[in-house]
């Protein structure tokens, strides 16, 4: 993994594009992408990453922004700076749980 030289994000032109020749099926007007209108294969890489490095606990059709990022860099094999995704939610999660005490 080349975390370091990968990139943060993608253009979602870029991105989408690549999708949609794949077999992406659903509307594009918004941010999150269905899980359901991927081919099956398709369906079931991000299904994975869905439940192996998502930090959602409900709506497992709805695929976010970063997930979207990280399948496409996969399928584009193209390197993708996944561990600063992590990191940030790890940030995210500790301020959270500081806020909620006294």
């Amino acid at each position: 993994m080349n975390d370091q030289a990968g990139k943060n994000s993608f253009p979602k032109d870029e991105y989408q594009t690549d999708l949609i020749e794949r077999g992406y099926a659903g509307q594009l007007e918004q941010a999150i992408m269905q899980k359901g209108e991927f081919p099956p294969s398709m369906k079931f890489l991000f299904h994975t990453l869905l439940n192996c490095v998502s930090n959602k606990t409900t709506a497992f059709n709805e695929i976010p922004l970063k997930i979207q990022h990280l399948g496409y860099a996969i399928m584009a094999k193209t390197d993708f700076n996944y561990s600063q995704e992590i990191f940030t939610d790890l940030v995210k999660n500790v301020r959270n749980i500081k806020d909620k005490k006294p």
